[in-house]
This record gives structure tokens, C-alpha cells and sequence, in this order.
């Protein structure tokens, strides 16, 4: 939230005037009365009701939750901890160093969706089960169980790991805000866990460092294990290697396998390191996310040229070569070249629609690459070869997710 937009101001009168919209949204959604709290001059602290707000705070930098959940939990304090961020809002309840329960309004961590990640829902039956529950207003869990869609040895412990990811997640909070109650409404808590809350910020810890080591070598969760074939690796780490077919994700795994991304994270890590696996960045699909990869290395062709004076040099020339193949000409139609040398994606994906075959992505990426290939040619004429060979060492790095680790680009002709 911008700082302006929740600015509130306190006139002569002691009068509270929201001046943000956000301001005025918040305020209004907590018309009634409210007591204030003793505060410094640079603090203004309303409560409703009796319960005790012990704890509160500005979170500002990653961390920050680790010290007041330790301090909540050697102090054996009851209540609930309050999380907000901009991704949403966390409620964690605990009891003498229990973790009793969660909730959360943070999509990826409501119940469904962990369902969905452990391969438990098929993403069909979580858009049923939400209708069932919108209509019936009952429970998701509930509606889950009357579809026959899970029973419940298997519900309660998939709730017992939402309660276990709404925590992580607040532990990763970087900027925000936190409260901590003394008490808690008992029918906020669906079903009634006992995790030990210090045992949870160990690991909560852990998947932190592990997971910013991990990330060397498998940069986010879309990258694509395929077997290294000869090679057998540990037992412990076969569940995940018997499903690295090449065409699943890290994510894709993780529903196989019945395991969250962190935990297949951690697996592929081991299988790339021991050399059972090798990794590739999921390719682009669409024209659109297509022309995305390729715009930046156009556009670094382009700047090459403009930066010695030769632009309109190599405009031309691309344009005589679009023109001499006749295929670019309609290809292009009403998406470019823009000045910079990129391309309008969504008006490229209408005409490809209507040019290309069985399968376009690969013949969009093929004129790509040779519409590309002949502009570095031309580059080397226009800003030497040296600089040339630069601008194709960046085409390549623009190009990783498409072409991976080949050096299509890293020599001139």
C-alpha cells in the first residue's frame, strides 16, 4: 500500500479524516467504537474488544518473525499471531508452544490449492469442489469429503501441512505488519493440530538457506529434470528420480510424487549433483511469451548499432530481409519492428494463426532465430566484429529459456 494512499489525518478537533482511498476503506470497514491505547507521539493505537495486544509491530526486512514466534513461544504465551503483507493476510494460533492451527486468505496456501500442489486434487475437481462449497457454503474440506473426492486419513494430515505452510510463509513475510493477541476465537480453528512451534522455525530456517543454495542450480520451479540413463541413484531419492521423464516441471513433480515444491527442490538438487539429472529451463509457449524471449536480444541489436551511429543501417537491411524471404512481411504485419527492433507479440500470435502449420511454436522460433541470425551478420559490418561478438554472447543469455546451454549465437558466421 503507497504511503499517500493510507495517509489518515488528525485535525485540532481530534477528528480522523481518511485522505487515501485505502485509508477510507479501512476505516469504514470498522465503524464502532474503539479504545486508545497509551501511545508515543508518533502512534496512533485503537483496540476493539478486551483482548490483550501484547505484541505488535513493523515488519521491514525477512526474519523479523523468527525473534517474536521464538519470544511468543518461550514465554508459553496463548493467542494469535496476525500477519499482514501485500500477498494477504496469515492467522497462526498457538498455545504454549503449540501451533494449534492457521488460516489464511494467501492463495497458494488455502487449503485446495495445497491439495492441489500435493497431487491429491486434480485441478478439475478443486474449480467442483469450490462451486460445491460456494453453493452450499459449506467447508471446503467438508465438500471434499461428500464428492468422495479424499477421505479423511487423508484429509487431516494434508490440513496439518496448510497449517505448516501458512506458518513458513509467515516466516518469509519481508514487509508488513504484526499483532499478537492473547486470546483467539475457538471457531476460527477448523480442526485442532498440535505442531511444535519451535520445531517448525528449525525448519522454516532450514528450507530458507537450503532453498537460497538450491536456487545456483535450479533457479525457480518451471525448470525440467530429465535421467542422466547408466545411472542409479540412492533409494531415499528414487521416488523423485523414477519421475524425471524430461517433460515434467519441479512443480509437475511435486503433484507425482506427493511432495511440495521445496521438498522436490531439495531431491532434483541432489540428483543434478550427483549427476542423475540434467536441468532445463521450460520453454515459452505461445507467440507471445515467444516474441517476449526474443524482443530484449533485438532490442540489445539494435542499441549495438545505435550506439555507432549505424541504426538505420541495420533497419534497413532486416527490413530487405524480411521482405526478400516473403514470409516475414505478413508474419509481421501490424506488430513492428517498434524503433528499438521489438515486436508487438499479440498482434504477431494473430498473423502466425493464420500462417503457420501443425505446430507454430516451432516454426515461429525458426524464423526467429534466422531473422536474428541475420542481424548479428549484418552487426559485424556495422559495429566491428569484437563488439559483434559481444552482442551475440547477450543474444544468447536473452535466449536461455528458449535454446537452453547452445551456442547457436555465440559465434558470428
Amino acid at each position: 500500500m503507497a504511503e499517500r494512499d493510507a495517509l489518515v489525518r488528525v485535525d485540532q478537533t481530534g477528528t480522523l479524516h481518511p485522505v487515501g482511498r485505502a485509508a477510507s476503506q479501512e476505516l469504514r470497514a470498522r465503524t464502532g467504537d474503539f479504545s486508545l491505547l497509551p501511545s508515543p507521539p508518533s502512534v496512533v493505537l485503537l483496540r476493539a474488544g478486551d483482548a490483550t495486544l501484547k505484541l505488535a509491530g513493523e515488519i521491514r526486512k525477512p526474519g523479523v518473525l523468527y525473534d517474536i514466534i521464538g519470544l511468543v513461544t518461550q514465554s508459553q504465551w496463548r493467542g494469535e499471531l496476525i500477519v499482514y503483507e501485500e500477498a494477504g493476510i496469515r492467522s497462526i494460533f498457538v498455545d504454549r508452544g503449540a501451533v494449534l492451527g492457521a488460516i489464511t486468505n494467501v492463495p497458494e496456501e488455502r487449503l485446495g490449492e495445497v491439495l492441489y500442489r500435493f497431487g491429491v486434487l486434480t485441478r478439475e475437481q478443486l474449480e467442483a469442489l469450490v462451486t460445491a462449497s460456494t453453493r452450499t457454503g459449506k467447508r471446503l474440506g467438508e465438500a471434499a469429503i461428500e464428492l468422495a473426492f479424499v477421505d479423511v486419513s487423508t484429509l487431516f494430515p494434508m490440513m496439518a501441512r496448510q497449517v505448516e505452510e501458512v506458518f513458513y510463509g509467515a516466516l518469509q513475510v519481508q514487509t508488513g505488519s504484526f499483532y499478537f493477541f492473547d486470546r483467539f476465537d475457538e471457531k476460527l480453528i477448523q480442526h485442532r493440530h498440535n505442531l511444535n512451534a519451535s520445531a517448525l522455525m528449525m525448519e522454516g530456517a532450514r528450507r530458507v538457506d537450503e532453498m537460497r543454495y538450491f536456487r545456483e542450480k535450479i533457479p525457480n520451479d518451471s525448470y525440467i529434470p530429465a535421467k542422466v540413463h547408466g545411472k542409479i541413484p540412492p533409494d531415499e531419492l528414487r521416488a523423485v528420480y523414477d519421475e524425471c521423464d524430461g517433460r515434467r516441471s519441479v512443480t509437475e513433480l511435486g503433484r507425482v510424487t506427493g511432495q511440495l515444491e521445496f521438498e522436490v527442490t531439495r531431491a532434483i538438487f541432489q540428483l543434478t549433483s550427483g549427476g542423475y539429472v540434467t536441468l532445463a529451463a521450460a520453454k515459452p509457449q505461445g507467440a507471445e511469451a515467444i516474441i517476449e524471449v526474443y524482443n530484449p536480444a533485438l532490442a540489445a541489436i539494435h542499441e549495438g548499432a545505435d550506439s555507432v551511429k549505424k541504426g538505420q543501417e541495420l533497419r534497413d537491411g532486416l527490413a530487405n530481409f524480411a521482405t526478400g524471404s516473403g514470409v516475414y512481411d505478413p508474419l509481421f504485419r501490424g506488430s513492428g519492428p517498434a524503433p528499438d527492433g521489438t515486436l508487438n507479440g499479440e498482434r504477431l500470435a494473430k498473423n502466425l494463426a493464420a500462417l503457420a502449420g501443425d505446430d507454430p511454436d516451432t516454426w515461429l522460433v525458426s524464423l526467429m532465430d534466422d531473422y536474428l541470425s541475420f542481424g548479428l551478420f549484418q552487426a559485424e559490418s556495422l559495429v566491428g566484429r569484437e563488439r559483434a561478438q559481444e552482442l551475440a554472447e547477450t543474444v544468447k543469455l536473452r535466449l536461455w529459456p528458449i535454446h537452453g546451454s547452445t551456442d547457436r549465437y555465440s559465434k558470428m558466421p
